[in-house]
């Protein structure tokens, strides 16, 4: 039995960028013997295995064959007699296909080490072909490696990939997931110039306005902000398909909690006003704190207001000044606690708590 450290983890070490997933190919092992070594199992298409003490993934060497569609049209097949060689052979690009073995000698089959330093996306095989999840995959990292090139004999696999559709076959749940991660990246924005530039957008995302075909425009200010990366992937689509007119197609349906999506009704109704706030009248202020949650414990109220920060500095506008009115808004209420009369019941509760809310707000001197 050998174990190789592959993929990303050897890739992003050798370009000396940090990496927080580490995966293992196991060479020479069966299932039985994995599991004989307290390691778990966890795998349903193929053998994978966790660490009994890291918790890292470690899979048996594999080899694959397509037989259907999209991306789980394929078969895997283990043995111990399939090769580190053959088990690199099937992943997508020659960058991801670097191993490194337990003393820490680097096994390169494809070069992948020359294209790190060329900078190039490169496939490896014309199996590269067989798996449209791949088409994501490659303009993802050409985010991630926005100095990279995709090399011309790849860009036209993807581009005769794009052209055969076969980004139908990818389930929503493969998309978000590879969408999530370019929403993880400080230049996630090159991805849907990416996916532009080879005729893909069309395929994934429907356009109420026509004239917008360039979204990695619409979202580059609001990725390099440095509110990016605080508000949650769910929030942060939500906002943008709102905020540009757009959508995943209809044959991707998403399914988004309730809870979002009324954050994010909530924001566009309210954020204008928000923008204004320190100019409205008493009662206008407290209808707005009120919905926003400002007077419970309800977590949308730090998520609207990151929203509104994200907005403003994508931008360039200064909010400061009310963020610090909230800030000395909330100290305000905290130092002055209502107690409630014993006697009410019901909706008095809710007039004296209105009442002296107004009250408190009426005072606050800013």
């Amino acid at each position: 039995m050998k174990i190789y450290l592959v993929g990303g983890a050897v890739r992003d070490e050798l370009l000396k960028m940090p990496f927080f997933e580490k995966d293992y190919v196991v060479v020479g092992a069966t299932p039985e013997e994995m599991v004989k070594n307290n390691f778990k199992p966890v795998g349903k298409d193929f053998p994978v295995f966790i660490h009994p003490k890291t918790f890292e993934e470690y899979a048996l060497a594999r080899t694959e064959k397509k037989e259907g569609f999209g991306y789980k049209g394929f078969k895997f097949f283990t043995s111990p007699e399939i090769t580190l060689e053959e088990d690199l052979q099937r992943r997508d690009l020659t960058i991801n296909a670097i191993a490194k073995d337990e003393c820490g000698k680097i096994i390169d089959p494809f070069n992948g080490v020359k294209d790190l330093q060329n900078k190039v996306l490169r496939h490896i095989s014309s199996a590269f072909s067989e798996d449209p999840l791949r088409i994501l995959r490659v303009c993802r990292f050409q985010a991630k490696f926005i100095d990279f090139q995709i090399e011309d004999d790849t860009k036209k696999y993807l581009l005769n990939m794009v052209a055969n559709k076969e980004l139908q076959f990818l389930s929503v749940d493969r998309i978000m997931l590879e969408l999530k991660k370019v929403f993880l990246l400080r230049h996630g924005y090159i991805f849907f110039k990416t996916l532009n530039d080879i005729g893909a957008s069309d395929q994934l995302f429907t356009f109420d306005n026509q004239k917008l075909n360039n979204l990695s425009e619409c979202f580059k200010p609001f990725f390099l902000s440095s509110f990016f990366l605080k508000v949650r992937f769910n929030l942060l689509w939500l906002f943008f398909q709102n905020k540009f007119n757009f959508s995943l197609n209809e044959n991707y349906v998403t399914n988004f909690s309730k809870k979002d999506q009324a954050i994010i009704d909530l924001f566009f109704k309210i954020h204008q006003k928000l923008e204004n706030f320190l100019n409205l009248s008493i009662n206008e202020k407290y209808k707005l704190l009120k919905d926003i949650g400002f007077f419970g414990r309800d977590e949308k109220l730090n998520e609207i207001l990151l929203l509104f920060q994200l907005n403003a500095d994508a931008y360039q506008q200064v909010v400061s000044k009310i963020l610090i009115y909230f800030d000395h808004l909330r100290i305000h209420y905290a130092s002055h606690p209502i107690s409630l009369p014993t006697n009410l019941t019901g909706q008095a509760i809710n007039e004296y708590l209105t009442k002296k809310r107004i009250e408190l707000l009426n005072i606050f001197e800013f």
